[in-house]
């Protein structure tokens, strides 16, 4: 019993290509992975930084409500004070 060779050889390349297949399958998941990894990396990054910027937007409005309170603060107090020294004339 002989084997043609022409029907030796398709049976070779799918052999070929399979076993290549599964190779690169194993290098292309582990790249995959690794690529996972540093995507969920850069979220939780963008996470933090969203956290910041939005306590430092909170911030910058109490800084702005305590500035103006301090405006009307020492507006009063100069009224006062214009009050009193015109008693004391």
């Amino acid at each position: 019993m002989s084997v043609n060779f022409t029907k030796l050889a398709p049976m070779f390349a799918v052999c070929v290509g399979a076993s290549s297949a599964f190779i690169n399958y194993g290098a292309y998941s582990q790249t995959l992975k690794d690529l996972h990894l540093k995507v969920e990396a850069q979220e939780k990054k963008i996470n933090s930084v969203d956290i910041i910027t939005n306590e430092l937007g909170h911030l910058k409005g109490s800084i702005n409500e305590i500035k103006n309170n301090l405006k009307i603060e020492f507006a009063d107090i100069k009224v006062d004070i214009k009050d009193i020294k015109q008693k004391m004339r």
